[in-house]
């Protein structure tokens, strides 16, 4: 066999070799999920109506409206001296209807997580009662100025999009206090 074809076959023998480990590299490779449009139009619509809010109350009543959207359960708690207490549920059973979730602070599991560190916090440990298999409880602090006011609880939401409505709804927060503080100084309320 002359010296090109040898080479002609070499090459060949290579490139297959070359194109099948290319091929196994690409097959084991995970591709990124295709977007959820219509998870994307949620927040933004939740975001929208975040802008909207009429008051500090309507605003986290909002957030917790949103996360509803996004969890099988959602509240939102705020922080009352050395403990938290509900301000908005969705998806709780009928005995936490009657009146607000109140607890010490220090017995609040994920959501004292997410308070003390600033952070999101999760567990598979349910803080109201047992959680279904593969469900996540998740918190997000709600963050005003630095200090913590409070937290979004959600079970099986996806943490990211959490987030994203929480830091929005804090800093809607943190316009309208001050806005209300600049009108307020402007009127001569506030020595």
């Amino acid at each position: 066999m002359p010296l090109d074809d040898r080479l002609r076959r070499a090459v060949d023998t290579l490139g297959d070799k070359l194109r099948d480990e290319i091929a196994k590299e690409l097959s084991s490779l995970t591709l990124a999920q295709p977007r959820d449009e219509a998870g994307i139009h949620r927040i933004a619509d939740a975001c929208r109506a975040l802008d909207y809010a009429k008051s500090l109350t309507d605003i986290l009543e909002t957030l917790a409206t949103a996360a509803s959207n996004e969890a099988a359960r959602a509240g939102v708690f705020l922080i009352s001296g050395n403990a938290i207490r509900s301000l908005r549920l969705f998806g709780f059973p009928a005995s936490f209807e009657d009146a607000p979730i109140e607890m010490p602070l220090d017995r609040a599991g994920v959501i004292r997580d997410a308070i003390r560190q600033k952070v999101a916090a999760t567990t598979t440990d349910g803080l109201f009662d047992t959680l279904p298999p593969d469900v996540t409880a998740m918190a997000m602090p709600i963050v005003l100025a630095g200090s913590p006011v409070g937290a979004l609880y959600a079970e099986g939401a996806d943490l990211p999009t959490l987030e994203i409505l929480t830091r929005f709804a804090a800093r809607a927060l943190e316009a309208m206090t001050a806005m209300k503080t600049a009108r307020a100084v402007a009127d001569g309320d506030v020595a």
